[in-house]
Formats: structure tokens, sequence, C-alpha cells
């Protein structure tokens, strides 16, 4: 049978306990943005791969986006959320603990899609995985797909998908 990575992630999702924290938690940097202008919007290419991550986040289950409050991180978390129907906050991405909180307090049942930036997506995770390697993100890396699932107090599973 084959499940492609939507199917992958419900089935991981579920197959978690969840004494701990959150479903899930998935991390994605924004898409392709403009080069060399304060603030970059999404290119056109950068808006279509918003559009298919909303297509692939569709049976996922999210309750809640999070992006920063710098442009491409909104445009890509505005339409994910408007493909999903779901709602849309906007948080500094220097507070990554404030997020991590925030997340964790706030969404305790819930699968969470936070929408960030190269720099910050390891620190993110290292926030919700503290054992979990931290990853290399490269400046044309528009495809990683992070999902964090909580296994303990302080521990998570974290797997790297590409789309």
């Amino acid at each position: 049978m084959r499940y492609g990575i939507p199917g992958l992630i419900l089935v991981l999702i579920s197959a978690t306990p969840l004494a701990y924290a959150q479903e899930a938690i998935f991390l994605v940097r924004h898409a392709e943005q403009v080069h060399d202008v304060d603030d970059p919007p999404l290119t056109e290419v950068g808006l279509r791969r918003a559009k298919a991550w909303a297509t692939l986040f569709r049976d996922a289950g999210i309750k809640m986006i999070y992006t920063s409050k710098k442009a491409r991180t909104r445009q890509t978390g505005e339409a994910i959320a408007q493909g999903l129907n779901i709602p849309l906050e906007t948080t500094s991405r220097r507070d990554v603990s404030g997020l991590v909180n925030q997340v964790r307090s706030a969404h305790t049942d819930d699968v969470v899609l936070i929408v960030s930036h190269s720099k910050t997506i390891p620190r993110l995770v290292k926030e919700f995985a503290p054992f979990a390697e931290s990853p290399l993100i490269e400046q044309t890396d528009y495809d990683s797909l992070f999902l964090i699932v909580p296994t303990g107090k302080n521990n998570a599973t974290v797997l790297r998908l590409r789309y």
C-alpha cells in the first residue's frame, strides 16, 4: 500500500502517544522570495509553492499556523491558511522560546504549522526536540518539511521530508 507524504504523516501522528504535548508540529521555510529588496515578498514560483503546501496539508489536521511578521512568511502562511480555512497568527521571529511556549501552552492537543526562516528553523527544532540534531538549511532550500512529534516531556522525534 502506498501512503504518500500526507498518509505517512497521518500514520506517524496517530501512532504517537499524546501524553506530553502537541500531536505534531510542522515546520516549513517560507516559499521562494524576491531578492535584493527589504522585506521581500514571494515570487510567482513561491506563491505556487505556498498553494501546493496547502494541498499537502489538507488532511493533516492543522489547527493553527504561526508565521513571522516578514512578508515572505506571512504570504506563505496566508496561502496555506486560506486553503485550509484555519487561523494564522504572526509572531516575532526573534522570540523563538516565546513561540515554542505559546505552541506548547495554547495547543496541547493540536497539530500546528510554523512557517519560518532558514536561520530560525534550526533553533525551533532544538527548542522542541533538544536531543535532535540541528538541521542545516541552505539559502536555496525551500522544500524541506520538518515534522516534530513529541515523544516525552523534553523529547521528540524529528523527521525531515522534501516536497
